[in-house]
């Protein structure tokens, strides 16, 4: 019993007998007690023992006790004993009573007073009688007594059950098993690659986990979607990055075979390509370390960023000396953020240097960093020539260059680890053109 259909159905048949026969057993001992109760009663409980009996009480109040007598008298030929006890436990004509009988019927009196057919009444003379009718068991009359409760229909209603709880263990299992079924064929599916298998509008209106679990999966299947077109647009970049140092290196090659006398420029030449070859494995091996951290690497703690914004910054004046461009930044306090220090140093440094990389001869870059809230921002502004209005959005994307930038040499990695590095630590980072011209970056990190 492998499926989980059958396991479903089962269950609730189970439980639905199981409160059936439950059910069952409480109506069949309900009706036995009944029963006995019904056959326990020792005085007859039909409507003509309580007609005979109200006329009784009706003469002994009213008329007295020598129309009593000549009433049950009347009733005795008729094969109807009638009992009128005196307070001493004896019959007004003699007739011999079981004490037992007796015992029983006063008892019932003291019970239920609402029995009409034992009644307690008092003479006109002050004398007290017990009036009451034998049941035909204990006397052998013929009387007309009411039938006893007849049985529930087990049988029918133990059909009727079986017959509900099949229909509803069936019903309620496919219900269940239905979304299970569904998921399975989009598995199946996306294992055939095909990635664009969506299953949340097969769901219908549930709103149950089931529907959240479908959810999941659609959201599932569009990351794995865009990661792997990512992966194939990284690979297509990485192809066409390397190609074309790797050109130049083979007709540097060519020509220093053709030209010996001009082997040291080509050799210089492929210094040069291969240089860039290795930055470019470089960049990729750190945001490959990035999106897929390890548990060495991935050790996170309380480190100073203002300690590392001032490294930087002085890194990156060095490097601006041969441009003649200042550095500038404010005053800023000391902030603990948590996270790994080497990514957000990363991160830092790469915006800075794309800033002095694009920033004219003798420009000014200005840094801001200030706290607010529970939140740390850091803004890097350049008098560059700014990004393409069209091309804001895409500037974080591994090997994209905007179309402002297409004279300068990079290999456009510099922004998407960054973007990688801030990502992961739950931060932004936004671009934006400054209307007096050039590029803000801004760096939003959580303290």
């Amino acid at each position: 019993m492998r499926s989980l259909f059958w396991k479903f159905f089962f269950a609730f048949l189970l439980a639905l007998l199981l409160t059936s026969i439950g059910v069952a057993t409480g109506m069949w001992l309900r009706h036995n007690a009944e029963r006995q109760s019904f056959e326990a009663i020792p005085v007859e409980m039909g409507w003509k023992a309580a007609d005979l009996v109200d006329s009784a009480v009706d003469i002994t109040r009213f008329a007295g006790i020598a129309p009593l007598k000549k009433y049950l008298q009347e009733n005795q030929l008729k094969n109807i004993t009638l009992f009128a006890v005196t307070a001493d436990n004896q019959d007004i004509l003699g007739r011999p009573i079981d004490p037992k009988l007796l015992s029983t019927t006063r008892q019932l009196l003291l019970d239920d007073q609402k029995v009409r057919s034992v009644r307690q009444v008092i003479s006109e003379d002050g004398q007290a009688l017990l009036l009451f009718i034998p049941s035909p068991e204990k006397l052998g009359q013929r009387m007309d007594r009411p039938k006893p409760p007849k049985p529930p229909p087990f049988l029918m209603l133990l059909t009727m059950w079986m017959i509900s709880g099949l229909l509803f263990s069936g019903l309620l299992a496919w219900w269940f098993t239905k979304p299970i079924r569904i998921l399975k064929k989009a598995f199946n599916d996306v294992a055939d690659g095909k990635l664009e298998t969506r299953i949340r509008p097969a769901m219908g209106k549930r709103r149950d986990e089931l529907a959240d679990l479908g959810q999941n999966f659609d959201y599932m299947t569009s990351r794995i979607s865009q990661l792997l077109n990512a992966q194939k647009r990284l690979l297509h970049d990485v192809s066409h990055e390397l190609r074309s140092p790797l050109a130049r290196m083979q007709a540097a090659i060519g020509l220093a075979q053709q030209n010996p006398d001009k082997t040291a420029k080509m050799l210089d030449r492929v210094e040069r390509e291969s240089e860039r070859i290795d930055h470019l494995i470089g960049d990729l091996l750190n945001l490959s370390r990035i999106e897929n951290p390890t548990t060495e690497n991935d050790e996170r703690q309380f480190f100073n960023v203002t300690e590392i914004l001032l490294d930087i910054i002085e890194d990156a004046r060095f490097e601006a000396q041969n441009k003649d461009i200042q550095i500038t930044h404010n005053s800023f306090e000391q902030i603990s953020l948590f996270g790994r220090a080497e990514l957000i140093h990363s991160a830092i440094e790469n915006v800075l240097r794309n800033a002095i990389k694009y920033s004219p001869a003798n420009g000014v870059i200005h840094l801001t960093a200030e706290k607010f809230s529970k939140q740390f921002r850091i803004v890097i502004e350049d008098e560059g020539p700014g990004i393409a209005e069209q091309d804001l959005q895409q500037i974080f994307q591994p090997f994209f260059r905007s179309r402002n930038n297409q004279q300068h040499n990079g290999i456009g990695l510099g922004l998407t680890i960054a973007h990688r590095a801030i990502e992961i630590h739950d931060g932004q980072i936004t671009a934006a053109n400054r209307p007096e011209g050039g590029c803000k970056i801004s760096i939003i990190l959580p303290v």
